[in-house]
This record gives C-alpha cells, sequence and structure tokens, in this order.
C-alpha cells in the first residue's frame, strides 16, 4: 500500500511540475499555435476550396502542395542522413525561408477570393505552400524536442485546438482569413526563430512510452494512414459537388478537435503502453473505423469522416513525439532524418491516395485499405509480442544466473567482459543487444546503422571473443559476466 501511495504521490508531482518545466518554452508554444491556426485557415477554406475543386474529382490545391512537400522533405531528408548532427533549427536560413514561402504562397492561394481567373497563381501558391510548410514540420519537431518528452502530447494537443480556435472566426467572417493567417505565419517564424536561440538540448525521455518498435515500423503505419487519408480528403472535399465541400472541411476540423483528445490521453497513458500500443489504441482504431463506415455509407458521410480525421491527426502529430523519443531512447543525434523520413512517407503516401479520382473512392478501395491496415498492424503486433516473448526466454541463452547476469549489464559501467575483450563503445552496444537475441535488423533500426554495418561489428565481436557464432559469444559473455 506505501508503494502504491508513494507511485501516487510521485505521479502528481511530475504532473505538477509540467507547467514549470514549460516556462521557458511559452513562445514556442505561441508560436506552434500561430502556425496550426495558418495551416487550418489555408487548408479549410470552403470558398477557396469549392472554386478551386476540378470537375475531374480531384482536390488539385491540396494535391499541389503536397508534390511541393514531398520534393522539399525528401531534400532535407537527404541533406540530414549525409549530415548527422545538422539540425535545421540551428539554421537562420529555415526561418527566413518559412516566412517568405508561407506569406507569398498565403496571398496567391486565396486569390479566388480576388481574381476571376486564378488558376495559375493558386497552383504556384500551393506548391509554395507546401516548400515552406516542410521547413516548418521539421522546425517544429526539432524545437519540441527541446521540451521535457512526457509533456509533448499534452503540448501538442493545446496547440492544435488553440489552431482550430485561430480558424474559427473565419467561418462567420470570410474577410479575415487572408490578414489573420499573414500575420499569423509571420508571428510563427518570429517566435519559432526566438524559441531557437533558447539554450537546449534534446529533453527528457522518462515516463514516456515504452520503445518497442523502430523507423521502419512506424514508416509502415505513416504510409497506410495516409493513403487513407488522402483518399478520404478527395472522397470529401474534392469530390464534383461543390455543395459537399462545406461538410468535408467541418468533418476536418471536428476531427482535428478530436484527435486533440485522443493525444490527451496520450499523455495520461504513455508511461503504461509503447509506442506501438499506442498506434493500435489511439491510431489504427479510428483510421480503420472510418475509412469502414464511409466505404459502407457512401458519399459524404461527415462522422466517418470526422472518425477518420480523428485518428489519422492523432497519428499525425505523435510522429513527432515518436522521433524524440526514439531519438532520446538511442542517442543517435538522427532527430532531424527521423522526422523528415516519417513526414515524408506521410506526405507521399497521402499524395498517392488523392489520386484516386473521387468517384473510384468507394467502397471497394476504402475497403480494401481498411483490410490492409488491420491485417498488417495485427501481424507487426503479434510479431513484436513473439521478439518480446522470446527476449525474456532466460532458456535460450543459457541458465537463469546467465540471464540475470546479462539483464543487469544495462550500460557502460555494468559490462566488464567489453573491458576484457577490448570493445569499443558501438561494439559494446551490438554485443548487449546480441545477449538479448536481437536480430541484425532490429539491430540496425534501435542503433540507426546499415545491416551490413551491423554484421562488421559482430565479426569484429566475433574475432576479439575469439569464437564463430552467437551461441559460442553468449557463453564467452555469460563467464565473463559472472566473473566480473
Amino acid at each position: 500500500m506505501s508503494d502504491e501511495l508513494a507511485a501516487e504521490k510521485g505521479a502528481s508531482r511530475a504532473l505538477a511540475g509540467i507547467p514549470q518545466g514549460l516556462a521557458p518554452h511559452l513562445p514556442l508554444i505561441c508560436g506552434s499555435i500561430a502556425w496550426w491556426g495558418c495551416h487550418y485557415l489555408l487548408l479549410w477554406n470552403a470558398d477557396v476550396a469549392a472554386r478551386d475543386a476540378l470537375v475531374a474529382g480531384y482536390d488539385s490545391r491540396f494535391m499541389l502542395s503536397l508534390i511541393g512537400t514531398v520534393a522539399t522533405l525528401a531534400a532535407l531528408a537527404l541533406i540530414a542522413h549525409r549530415k548527422p548532427g545538422f539540425e535545421y533549427a540551428r539554421w537562420l536560413p529555415s526561418y527566413g525561408i518559412f516566412a517568405a514561402l508561407s506569406l507569398v504562397a498565403l496571398s496567391l492561394v486565396f486569390a479566388p477570393l480576388f481574381i476571376s481567373e486564378p488558376a495559375p497563381l493558386v497552383a504556384l501558391g500551393a506548391v509554395l505552400s507546401g516548400v515552406g510548410n516542410s521547413f516548418a514540420m521539421i522546425l517544429y519537431g526539432e524545437l519540441h524536442a527541446r521540451l521535457p518528452l512526457r509533456a509533448l502530447p499534452l503540448v501538442f494537443a493545446l496547440e492544435v485546438l488553440g489552431g482550430v480556435l485561430l480558424f474559427l472566426p473565419s467561418l462567420a467572417h470570410d474577410a479575415v482569413a487572408l490578414p489573420l493567417s499573414l500575420a499569423l505565419a509571420l508571428l510563427c517564424a518570429l517566435c519559432f526563430l526566438h524559441a531557437s536561440r533558447t539554450p537546449g538540448t534534446l529533453g527528457a525521455g522518462l515516463g514516456t512510452a515504452g520503445v518497442d518498435t523502430g523507423l521502419r515500423t512506424l514508416v509502415i503505419l505513416a504510409v497506410l494512414t495516409g493513403i487513407g487519408y488522402g483518399m478520404a480528403r478527395t472522397f470529401t472535399v474534392g469530390a464534383a459537388d461543390p455543395a459537399a465541400i462545406p461538410d468535408g472541411l467541418l468533418s476536418e476540423w471536428v476531427g482535428s478537435c478530436c484527435a486533440a483528445l485522443l493525444l490527451i490521453a496520450v499523455f495520461f497513458f504513455q508511461k503504461r503502453l509503447s509506442l506501438f500500443e499506442l498506434c493500435l489504441l489511439f491510431v489504427v482504431p479510428f483510421v480503420a473505423t472510418g475509412l469502414l463506415l464511409a466505404a459502407l455509407r457512401g458519399g459524404v458521410a461527415v462522422i466517418p469522416a470526422v472518425i477518420n480525421q480523428g485518428g489519422f491527426v492523432c497519428f499525425f502529430v505523435l510522429m513527432w513525439y515518436f522521433a524524440a523519443v526514439l531519438a532520446a531512447r538511442n542517442e543517435s543525434g538522427r532527430l532531424t532524418f527521423t522526422i523528415a523520413a516519417l513526414f515524408f512517407a506521410s506526405q507521399t503516401s497521402q499524395l498517392a491516395g488523392s489520386l484516386v479520382p473521387a468517384q473510384f473512392s468507394n467502397m471497394l478501395s476504402m475497403s480494401l485499405v481498411y483490410l490492409i491496415l488491420v491485417v498488417t498492424m495485427g501481424f507487426m503486433y503479434w510479431r513484436s509480442k513473439t521478439n518480446d516473448a522470446v527476449l525474456r526466454t532466460g532458456g535460450e541463452i543459457g541458465t537463469a544466473g546467465d540471464e540475470h547476469a546479462f539483464e543487469s549489464a544495462e550500460s557502460a559501467e555494468e559490462h566488464p567482459w567489453a573491458a576484457a575483450l577490448g570493445l569499443s563503445p558501438r561494439e559494446e552496444e551490438i554485443a548487449a543487444l546480441l545477449l538479448k537475441r536481437t536480430p541484425y535488423r532490429q539491430i540496425s533500426e534501435s542503433l540507426f546503422i546499415s545491416e551490413n554495418t551491423t554484421k562488421t561489428h559482430v565479426r569484429n565481436i566475433y574475432k576479439k571473443a575469439d569464437v564463430s557464432s552467437r551461441e559460442e559469444l553468449l557463453g564467452v559473455l555469460a563467464s565473463l559476466a559472472k566473473k566480473g
């Protein structure tokens, strides 16, 4: 009973300390709310969407924006991959590029409200908005990773809700949309720039969800959810009937509010669940249910679209959280690349889903995406739990005493065999994972290195330990661990 009371008091102290920990980051939070508000004003303006939608059944403005985003994220990811320590948040031109492109893009995208033949201007504005938004996504993730990571889901929820509140006045007064979005874009750039000058490093990962998955699994989920969202948006917003567009946009902003509620739930449940379990509990059921109900109903169905939007936005926002947690746990310095890779996968799949014409985004296609999503996630979860069960089985490694020795070796100071064998820090990390019978692929994902590099390190470990197989290595390390 005393342990439970102590745990409750510890949790209460942790919750009480969150406002104090977030106080230095208020400019970042204000800038983020401004960014969401600007993003929503651009994305959810019914008049612009109705005048810009093509008769063929595509949401052309949305698609052109995605093309600009995908191309830019690919370039940003490539740079981050080649320069692991590089951060766009520390590169001053990032803020100027975002601000300039956003101001120009917003002016062009809102052209249908003032010009009779705005198609070329809108197309250019959509592409430029995608390019500027790519920089915003990276900056948003890098700067938020400096916050206490446990608080991120709650912060994200407040920022999303704040952005929706900034959007709501435009429903009653169309004239405020353009000046308000321009002001918010400029405010966002200034707040982000101010936040970048605040000293800070990667936030502490204490109290966050357990890491039971890698970047590849999250990329797969990003692709599946992105395709579903792209199809759903084309089905609701890019439909040939302009009268249905307001209902489609209504479902988007209501769904975003629902996503904020899901993020608050993630905040309270994160310590009890792993990353993959968070996806299974708060993302997959909503995305899959929304797709299935939309397929069964046909036409523009607000409720299914709200459910789908809630699950998609929840995962979309959590990708920043996942990237920060993975970077904090692996200490790999690959935060920027992880963010860029996840959002590149999501945006590319959204583009692929939106390429399906509205008349084909029907029962058959949505049902197929639903089935693929559910089956894939179920299989991946079963596989991850099977691997966990294998790792917890001491009989495959040796005696119970050996297993205890292995499990106690969680840090460099607790690896006496590393010094005895003369292992490098990287070889020590890999050897510790080999002790847990982690497959080469999972080692590569967790350490952000290629499988060939992993195998090279393993061969070096075998050579230093004078063994020729993993079983022999386990025996040698078990003996050294006991002696140590």
